[in-house]
């Protein structure tokens, strides 16, 4: 009997989970077009367009957190400090994992990786509750994050540093999105506060790794720091939402 009312719980939780999948806005097709100016984003077939429209789980809309579009005294200065970059070993080696080891639609198995890391340090397996509130906040907040980060994407499409001057050379490919925000300053910064308020003895731990996965982009010359700036204030908004949820729903 136990094992049977167990199947029936998980099968009627995870029929709730696709159903939300299948409403989200998920499955919406994109009929805009790329603009045609000068200072925007070049490129055919943009990655995720509609992302931005998708339902959220702790945002209002998706452009809540906009952010303000940068200025063009503060891109001279990013342009110059890309030219100015002097890639050492370390900021090749972080450049390179958080594009291929933990980037693009690595990202959140990296950061699920890191839950499950500190479920099993605080032996917290043992208690399907706790363990699962972890996974949701984390995904939750990186979910979210995502769709604020796509919303101004493509509410602004930013160009590239290397679309501004052809003379910077980034270490690979940049993704095939706008640059403005930075996604790894999004999501990776979301996730980490995220995790670093549910474990507050690795806070610092975390900071360090979303700040270096936010980082780690200028290094490569795919974003400009306002791009990263701009990223890293939505992720840390989305966690205290998601945080700020949670202690509504604990009557705190």
């Amino acid at each position: 009997s136990d094992t049977t009312a167990g199947l029936a719980l998980g099968r009627a939780i995870a029929a709730r989970a696709v159903a939300w999948g299948k409403a989200d806005g998920s499955d919406a097709k994109w009929t805009g077009s790329v603009p045609n100016a000068p200072d925007k984003w070049r490129g055919t077939n943009p990655l995720g367009p509609m992302v931005g429209t998708w339902k959220t789980w702790v945002l209002q809309r998706p452009d809540e957190l906009r952010p303000p579009a940068p200025l063009p005294p503060q891109l001279a200065a990013d342009l110059a400090e890309l030219k100015a970059v002097q890639r050492t070993p370390a900021m090749l080696s972080a450049a390179w994992f958080w594009e291929w080891g933990a980037g693009g639609f690595r990202g959140f198995q990296f950061w699920n990786d890191q839950a499950s890391r500190k479920t099993i340090e605080y032996r917290l397996e043992s208690s399907p509750p706790h363990a699962a509130r972890i996974y949701a906040l984390e995904s939750i907040a990186f979910h979210d994050a995502v769709v604020a980060c796509w919303e101004a994407k493509y509410a602004y499409w930013a160009p590239r540093p290397f679309m501004v001057d052809a003379e910077l050379k980034p270490l690979f490919p940049a993704p095939n999105h706008p640059s403005y925000p930075a996604a790894h300053g999004c999501l990776s910064t979301a996730a980490a506060s995220v995790l670093a308020q549910l474990f507050p003895y690795h806070a610092r731990e975390f900071a360090a790794l979303g700040d270096q996965a936010a980082e780690a982009r200028v290094w490569a010359g795919i974003h400009f720091r306002a791009d990263v700036h701009a990223g890293k204030a939505i992720g840390r908004a989305v966690a205290e939402k998601v945080m700020a949820a949670v202690a509504k729903d604990m009557g705190r």
